[in-house]
């Protein structure tokens, strides 16, 4: 986890700086992402950090980097606290250091997101995409009103790659909440709620669950996290009460998303030119 190359003499280092996870597949699914980063820029240190939970930290991490330029990327899907306070705060003493853009929104994680769907679908025996689906792109949520605006794009995005309308909703901070989209859903399909806690749900929650007397057309409610990795969040989306929830952008074991390969180079060479 904690693995570097050595310094290069000109690329800045590339502090790849994820939220942190207790979850051990959430934590080995974001190595895996920052290991095919180093391949794919093998000229550069890609050093790991985050900004919870996990250690290093990024100010650690910064004050180690002290005398070298550095680019801190942020493994996060949204521009929030932790992109606008914390990061910020950290590379303000090193002149030297920059933050860039967070990997949202970008029509390329949308991509992604599609294809869990799929894979979901797929998985659980299910047909595809219906007209009559509900389908919720679910993201972790923040106070943070450009955070918000970013979510709203990147559901209209994913919309787009299914070409069917797409709700987002939040897991923490923001509006809707994840319990009142699916409630809506629900009443927009006129379907009986069955409460997440039931016998089927605790089996496997991505089981499709129909009531008695519902046609197989009737329609379903669809969870897209939008999140980059397992963990405490994507155990909440399990846990929600839709028919199928996907996958988040990163899983393990399973492979890497050329996508975030690209997005986080791309982040990292352009704010490389200011730094």
């Amino acid at each position: 986890m904690d693995c570097v190359n050595p310094h290069p003499a000109s690329a800045p280092v590339l502090l790849a700086c994820a939220h942190g996870t207790r979850d051990e597949r959430g934590q080995r699914a974001v190595a895996a992402l920052v290991e095919q980063v180093r391949a794919a820029l093998p000229e550069v240190d890609v050093v790991d950090t985050w900004v919870d939970v996990q250690e290093p930290d990024l100010v650690a991490r910064t004050r180690e980097h002290a005398e070298h330029p550095a680019v801190v990327v942020p493994l996060l899907l949204s521009a929030g606290y932790h992109v606008f306070v914390d990061m910020a705060r950290a590379v303000e003493s090193s002149p030297q250091h920059v933050v860039a853009a967070a990997l949202g929104p970008d029509r390329r994680l949308a991509a992604v997101m599609a294809r869990r769907l799929a894979e979901a679908l797929d998985a659980a025996g299910a047909p595809g995409l219906a007209p009559a689906d509900r389908v919720l792109m679910v993201a972790a949520g923040s106070s943070d009103p450009r955070s918000r605006d970013d979510c709203e794009l990147m559901a209209r995005y994913l919309g787009a790659a299914l070409g069917a309308p797409v709700t987002a909703c939040y897991l923490s901070a923001a509006r809707p909440s994840v319990p009142d989209a699916v409630a809506a859903a629900r009443a927009e399909l006129g379907r009986h709620v069955e409460h997440p806690g039931s016998r089927d749900a605790e089996s496997d929650p991505q089981m499709p669950r129909r009531t008695e007397g519902t046609p197989d057309d009737a329609g379903r409610v669809l969870l897209v996290p939008y999140l980059l990795a397992p963990g405490f969040f994507h155990g909440r989306v399990l846990s929600a009460g839709g028919d199928i929830a996907a996958e988040p952008l990163l899983v393990h074991p399973g492979s890497v998303p050329p996508e975030l390969v690209k997005l986080t180079v791309e982040h990292y060479r352009e704010a490389a030119s200011r730094a």
